[in-house]
């Protein structure tokens, strides 16, 4: 039997949703400018950003139940 996943109730899902879309949007903004200043690092850290937007709903929060 696998358990059932549940979604966060109420408020405290609303408030994930918009820290992970401002994590994605962000990330993308983060590697944009690494383009116009020819960092590696800037890069990194939005793909990195980007990729914790999905992995904090996806991994993280159903452990959390």
């Amino acid at each position: 039997m696998t358990p059932e996943y549940s979604a966060p109730a109420g408020a405290l899902g609303v408030v994930i949703f918009v820290i992970c879309l401002a994590l994605f949007v962000g990330g993308f903004y983060l590697m944009a400018v690494s383009f116009d200043s020819d960092s590696a690092l800037l890069f990194v850290g939005g793909l990195v950003a980007s990729s914790l937007a999905f992995l904090i709903p996806l991994e993280l929060l159903p452990r959390l139940d």
